[in-house]
């Protein structure tokens, strides 16, 4: 059976790869009859977008823990939810899904970096907070005649036994109908099978005067081929970014078999509403675990869809967790903008690849420039010798 999905699967991705655009549908608790009654209970978006022989379901759900969801199925299978009946397998679609893949905002951290290494590990007094105790509300955008839809979530309060916490923490999802670059920097590229989230913190109080932020994700492989995961980066010349060469980090749960989903990200992060180059820093990225804490896992939409087979020992999934800090020595620390702003994408199948940027097209440009110009200097003292050449036989008759 394992063999068969996988088989499905890869085809799904190259079918996915074939088909370019994808149109987009947006749904607020789909499916939900009494819109009050639902809302209380549940705050799920649903981006549905059809290609020419699949469907890739994108499910943003704020009800608890901040998770995106991303299901791949043949084109017509619809999502069904009963917001009447327990949570636990609630969410289902009418054909069986060929992959799921997620990401989950797990917990938010507060650390006191005193040596200013910007490195989690060597941080003091850890402040963790739990992002299904922020309270998120949403607000969506569709743009472009469907062909890109925003969602918004935010809050702008933390209470928990100790902590108080004020300011505006947002997620944003942005999903495209076709393959392109972001607006803003960091300009990832993105395909219509994956979607774009961002982490913004502002003016959130802290408690050091060096404080850092960082973030734990949860992943979630709905098959698990060889049961790895792996963190690779891999360099380019992007000089959308600054005009170096930078690293993209890629976290792909491929194993022996193309394929898969995947987490995306420039280790860049913004300190300042815009983004330019002058505002950035770095993050550090940490090694992935296998993470099976039940509690977490139960506060996101994946319970809803899989309920308790998520755990055991018989369980087919690929559960991971994975730390993100925000920061660089000597960029002054959170208090200096009180402002951080931090992209990555989820997606399937194949990772998309940057494209050229302008000094890559500034210099191929000015070496065939050059070489037409030398071809031509040649083809001009080429005709000049063969005149001279004529002349001289001329004049030796």
């Amino acid at each position: 059976m394992n063999a068969l999905n996988s088989i499905v699967f890869v085809l799904t991705v190259f079918t996915t790869i074939v088909a370019a655009d994808r149109k987009l549908h947006v749904e607020w608790n789909p499916g939900c009859v009494l819109e009050d009654h639902c809302s209380k209970f549940s705050k799920l978006t649903y981006i549905r977008a059809d290609g020419e022989n699949d469907t890739v379901h994108f499910v943003l759900d704020a009800t608890f823990k901040p998770s995106l969801v991303i299901v791949v199925t043949n084109r017509d299978a619809v999502i069904q939810v009963n917001y009447t009946a327990d949570r636990e397998n609630n969410i289902k679609f009418t054909e069986s899904p060929h992959y799921t893949f997620a990401s989950v905002f797990n917990n938010l951290y507060e650390f006191n970096d005193v040596n200013d290494t910007a490195n989690i590990k060597n941080g003091q007094n850890f402040i963790k907070m739990d992002f299904k105790k922020f309270h998120w509300n949403t607000t969506q955008s569709i743009n472009n005649n469907n062909e890109s839809v925003e969602i918004l979530l935010t809050s702008n309060s933390y209470r928990a036994p100790g902590i108080n916490k004020t300011g505006i923490v947002s997620v944003t999802l942005k999903v495209y109908g076709k393959k392109d670059i972001g607006s803003k920097l960091p300009h990832l590229v993105h395909t219509p099978e994956s979607g774009e989230l961002t982490l913004t913190l502002n003016n959130l109080n802290t408690n050091f005067t060096k404080s850092r932020f960082a973030i734990e994700l949860l992943t979630f492989s709905s098959f698990p081929f060889n049961k790895t995961e792996e963190l690779s980066s891999n360099t380019f010349s992007d000089d959308k970014l600054s005009g170096g060469t930078f690293l993209n980090y890629l976290l792909n749960a491929k194993g022996d078999v193309e394929g898969g989903g995947f987490l995306s990200w420039k280790p860049v992060v913004y300190k300042a509403e815009n983004t330019h180059a002058l505002n950035s820093s770095s993050t550090i990225q940490y090694d992935i675990h296998d993470y099976h804490y039940e509690n977490d896992w139960i506060n996101t939409p994946l319970f809803n869809m899989y309920g308790n087979s998520l755990f055991g020992n018989s369980s087919q999934f690929l559960l991971k967790s994975f730390n993100v800090s925000f920061g660089q020595p000597n960029d002054e620390f959170y208090a200096k903008s009180n402002y951080t702003y931090w992209t990555f994408l989820v997606g399937i199948g194949a990772p998309p690849n940057s494209s050229l940027g302008f000094l890559e097209l500034s210099i191929i440009a000015s070496l065939l420039l050059m070489l037409t110009i030398t071809m031509i200097l040649i083809f001009c003292i080429f005709m000049r010798w063969m005149s001279s050449k004529r002349n001289s036989l001329v004049y030796g008759q």
